[in-house]
């Protein structure tokens, strides 16, 4: 087994996630090992789920819907599940643990190479696994229908509620002919821009936007293929957070958003973006095709270099090539 490569690493407030309106819905409680499986709601569109470690807890949304809820049994003090976002690097439906002799794991979705991932198992009402997200049998079997390699699947600290920018943004294709809500105008970027995609062919698009180095960065599969400056408005304060753009007929979609500090954010967290920064039209170019629905991009305040890199206490994390 090969140790996944970090894509990058967001030094985030109590190591949780947020969804954008942080209100509060009422769901009837679920005793351990029960579920709930609706994918009637929405039929098509990219899949997202999140695990609060919290409330031991799963959610299933597919277009920003949510289709399903489930119990779960998280990490146990001193082998805790990491939190953060993950994509599915391997599924198997009749699995052995590598690291505990004997222990079945049914259906089972890696999501690190190092012995993290979802599967059935014993669900006994709190923490309880070595790491792993312990699913009741039922629920993993139909959830393993609706995820795939290369999925997302979002861990959290803290409960989250759905939520979904209000209107049509297209984020990474700005320009400074939008205007900023500063109502000043969007400096022109300088710098030069990189385009390598021969570097990694295949795998899932992800998309770092660091407001501190005014850059963008683009990664397939875990290679950086992609780098461009970007202007942000001055006096504009663009939100952070994970996006996940979603599938929605001819024109921009939308993306379902989950902040990164907890707080609630107000207003149109990806038009508010897409309003205060703009990208050099040959960096539009090169990514008008690959914003395809389930594209997960990172909105950030940190600077991508070492020292945020190396900080683990939330992770976007891609998979190196398994060797």
């Amino acid at each position: 087994m090969k140790l996944i490569k970090p894509l990058f690493y967001v030094a985030a407030a109590a190591a949780a996630l947020c969804l954008s309106s942080c209100a509060t819905t009422t769901q009837a409680k679920l005793a351990p090992g029960q579920f709930e499986w609706h994918p009637e709601r929405s039929a098509s569109g990219p899949v997202l789920m999140v695990v609060s470690i919290d409330d031991q807890m799963a959610y299933v949304y597919r277009n920003g819907v949510q289709i399903a809820r489930s119990t779960v049994s998280t990490g146990r003090a001193g082998k805790e599940t990491p939190t953060g976002v993950f994509t599915i690097l391997q599924r198997k439906v009749d699995h052995e643990s590598n690291v505990y002799v004997g222990a079945k794991m049914p259906y089972m979705q890696r999501l690190t190479w190092t012995g993290i991932a979802m599967h059935a198992g014993d669900l006994p009402g709190y923490p309880a696994s070595g790491g792993c997200i312990r699913l009741p049998y039922a629920f993993s079997e139909k959830v393993y229908g609706v995820l795939s390699n290369g999925s997302t699947v979002a861990i959290t600290k803290r409960g989250t509620i759905p939520s979904y920018s209000k209107k049509p943004a297209n984020v990474l294709m700005a320009s400074k002919a939008r205007g900023g809500t500063s109502n000043k105008a969007i400096p022109d970027p300088t710098g030069r821009v990189i385009w390598n995609p021969s570097k990694s062919r295949t795998g899932p698009y992800s998309v770092l936007l660091s407001y501190a180095d005014q850059t963008a960065y683009v990664w397939r599969n875990g290679v950086k293929i992609g780098q461009s400056p970007m202007g942000i408005a001055p006096g504009a304060n663009p939100p952070e957070g994970v996006f996940m753009k979603l599938e929605g007929g001819s024109g921009p979609t939308s993306w379902s958003v989950l902040s990164l500090n907890g707080g609630k954010v107000t207003g149109d967290p990806a038009s508010s973006i897409a309003n205060n920064i703009s990208f050099p039209a040959e960096f539009r170019r090169n990514i008008s095709n690959i914003l395809t629905p389930g594209t997960i991009l990172l909105a950030t305040r940190d600077s991508s270099n070492a020292s945020t890199m190396s900080k683990t206490d939330f992770g976007i994390i891609q998979p190196e090539a398994k060797r």
